[in-house]
């Protein structure tokens, strides 16, 4: 079974989203806890809702990457 957002990542977890619109892996961290998805905030406290398993990846997996 596929684990959901809130099973996989914890709370200030360093992690990337994804921006199809600019084809770029952002980082943040995982500030929030709301199903089915996370809230991410990166930079200057912008918050992104991320539902969608393959638009978030753990920062800590993909630093020689």
């Amino acid at each position: 079974m596929v684990k959901r957002l809130h099973e996989r990542f914890y709370i200030n977890q360093p992690v990337e989203i994804f921006f199809p619109q600019i084809q770029r892996w952002i980082p943040g961290r995982v500030v929030r806890f709301d199903p089915p998805g996370v809230w991410v905030e990166s930079g200057e406290l912008q918050r992104w809702f991320v539902t969608n398993g393959r638009r978030i990846r753990s920062l800590e997996k993909n630093v020689d990457e």
